[in-house]
């Protein structure tokens, strides 16, 4: 029997590929905008947009080799006008990757699942890290002027106690975003649905840390909150970035979902979430 058998149906959803890299780092810099967690990482993002498209671009780039991550992406018909919905510096970036015509489908949403350490999965998905991958711009590549040090410091040590106590071991749901100019339209959800589905199948549960908009989607795929972890912005203090203006505070919400005997919900209730979970 093919492996194909034993996963969720795709649907309007597919495995990412290579080729997806550029849009989906554009993807992910426009969803993750609305999330807390990356205006407190990413404090000079509106100066530095190269910077945190390639970031997301070797982060995803990480993903597809991996043979323990599952890379899935949503498409839909291209709006030319997309990016009046994105923060000005990123529409501005020449690094953005638009569509390359009218009525091209084009990816707007993507997550990434990581597999249970032991899963019988890994390396049942396509790419792997043997697969060759575009590269960002070179100009751009390495440098996160972005990014705040001192403050994903933070996050990782306020974090790692409601992570190794909840998410150590389990599958998870690391990462989602759409973009905006394509929210309420149900992506996120059937992002989602995909990965409780695929926890269902094998009768795991699976956890994820979300921002608060994201944490809504999941609670409705049926997660259950065991930990909110809030990281106060007053506390990095970054000489180092003497033009940090943000004063933006992150929560992080830790859940778990446990696997279900009956069919997972395939609804595809609107939703207007960006993110349910990053690292």
């Amino acid at each position: 029997m093919s492996s194909d058998s034993y996963l969720p149906s795709f649907n309007d959803l597919r495995p990412a590929t290579p080729d997806d890299l550029p849009r989906i780092a554009t993807v992910a810099a426009a969803g993750f905008y609305y999330s807390p967690t990356f205006q407190f990482q990413r404090p000079r993002f509106a100066n530095f947009p190269e910077d945190t498209v390639s970031s997301y671009w070797r982060s995803y780039q990480s993903d597809l080799r991996d043979p323990a991550t599952v890379l899935l992406v949503a498409e839909d018909v291209w709006d030319e006008h997309e990016k009046q919905r994105v923060y000005q510096a990123l529409g501005a970036s020449p690094i953005y990757a638009a569509g390359p015509s009218l009525k091209c489908k084009v990816v707007v949403g993507v997550c990434s699942i990581n597999l249970k350490p032991d899963s019988w999965r890994i390396g049942q998905f396509p790419c792997g890290i043997h697969v060759e991958v575009p590269e960002p711009p070179a100009a751009y590549n390495t440098l996160e002027r972005d990014f705040s040090v001192k403050a994903f410091k933070l996050y990782v040590e306020a974090t790692a106690p409601a992570k190794n106590t909840y998410l150590a071991g389990k599958m998870k749901l690391s990462t989602l975003a759409v973009h905006p100019a394509y929210w309420g339209r149900g992506h996120a959800t059937r992002l989602v649905n995909w990965c409780v589905q695929l926890a269902d199948l094998d009768g795991i549960p699976v956890a994820v840390s979300a921002a608060p908009m994201g944490a809504r989607v999941a609670a409705k795929a049926g997660f259950e909150e065991q930990s909110v972890v809030q990281i106060k912005r007053s506390a990095v203090h970054d000489t180092s970035q003497q033009d940090d203006s943000s004063t933006t505070d992150a929560s992080v919400w830790v859940a778990v979902r446990a696997p279900s005997r009956s069919p997972s919900d395939e609804s595809t209730t609107r939703s207007e979430s960006p993110v349910a979970g990053l690292d």
